[in-house]
């Protein structure tokens, strides 16, 4: 059995990224050709509050290429490949293969930056991996890397079966149904602040609706809802309690005009929710056809696609019922699969 290295940043607000990691482990771990043992080396700052192998990454961002290969190899130790799941790991001279799930450092200015070397290190991988076309036209174009390979996320297929909140649960959240959930971040490319114009236009037709909102603290979110009718922040919850919101929710809207997956509406679609997203990035892609009421990423759009879910109907249960055929057709399993045939490839051949 041939032995990967796995890298990867520490977080201490678990995101779609750390559920990628998460999930792909496990399913790794069972994969029945058990060709790959996986062994995780979880790096954090110097001074993280989150469990891990501190590093000075700053330090290491900034150095040159050959000195930050020199820092991973020691981090990472004696393995037939090293897999960086986060292209700020320090590279490293074993064979690499490298996954770039999006570049919003590249595309916007509140969205913090890559390593010096970042480029380079892609670009002397065995291969890239990207969950979607869209990413790997990114890394393209963007690093210019030229040996990409697609590997869609999964999604947890129990997502259906959660339990929905009680009147009495959503009661004590002080929300009330019908709700509209938003469950991500908030920065420049979430689109916050088109989601938060739409919302009196979605109440002018349903005044009884509820914008319910989750994810990291983030001051952007605060200042735009703090005067907006019937909106909720909920903070930032596990996946177990979005879930459930999910399950519960009239509809999930995801209005980003940049994804390099966008697992929200995979998982929302997984849950039997009704899906508004915006036609951007890799949500058309991963949302197919069918299975989502895709818009433009305007105020405008957003209120309509919103207002036109909340009123229900014969086509909003058929786009329910092709998004549940569609999370269908994504599963860890399967991602592991292919990461492992990555690996096979990167072992075997000549760079």
């Amino acid at each position: 059995m041939r032995t990967v290295c796995w890298a990867r940043l520490g977080s201490s607000a678990p995101m779609g990224q750390q559920i990628h990691e998460a999930e792909l482990s496990r399913a790794l771990a069972g994969y029945a050709g058990g060709r790959w043992a996986v062994r995780e080396r979880s790096l954090v700052s110097l001074r993280s509050g989150v469990g891990g192998r501190r590093v000075p990454l700053r330090l290491v961002w900034a150095a040159p290429f050959p000195l930050a290969a020199a820092a991973g190899s020691l981090l990472y130790g004696r393995a037939d490949l090293v897999h960086r799941l986060d292209l700020r790991c320090p590279p490293s001279i074993t064979r690499e293969v490298v996954t770039v799930h999006d570049l919003p450092p590249l595309r916007f200015d509140d969205e913090g930056s890559l390593p010096s070397w970042g480029a380079r290190s892609a670009r002397a991988a065995a291969l890239v991996i990207c969950p979607s076309e869209f990413a790997a036209a990114e890394a393209r174009a963007l690093l210019g890397v030229t040996r990409t390979r697609v590997v869609p996320n999964g999604v947890d297929l129990t997502r259906a079966e959660a339990a929905p909140f009680s009147d009495a649960e959503l009661d004590s959240l002080g929300i009330a149904l019908p709700f509209v959930l938003h469950a991500g971040g908030a920065t420049k490319r979430k689109n916050l602040a088109a989601l938060a114009a739409a919302w009196p236009a979605v109440l002018a037709e349903h005044p009884d609706a509820r914008l319910v909102l989750c994810g990291p603290p983030h001051p952007r979110r605060d200042e735009l809802f703090a005067t907006v009718a019937n909106a909720r922040y909920l903070g930032h919850r596990d996946s177990t309690f979005v879930a459930r919101l999910m399950r519960t929710a009239a509809a999930v809207v995801v209005p980003s005009t940049y994804e390099g997956f966008g697992l929200p509406a995979l998982e929302a679609m997984a849950a039997g929710t009704p899906v508004v997203a915006a036609a951007r990035g890799a949500l058309p892609e991963v949302c197919g056809d069918g299975a989502a009421l895709l818009v433009e990423p305007t105020p405008a759009e957003l209120a309509r696609g919103i207002g036109e879910t909340l009123a229900g109907g014969d086509p909003v249960d058929a786009r329910v019922a092709a998004g549940l055929r569609r999370a269908r057709e994504f599963t860890w399993e399967h991602a592991a699969r292919a990461t492992a045939s990555v690996y096979d490839e990167a072992i075997g051949e000549r760079v």
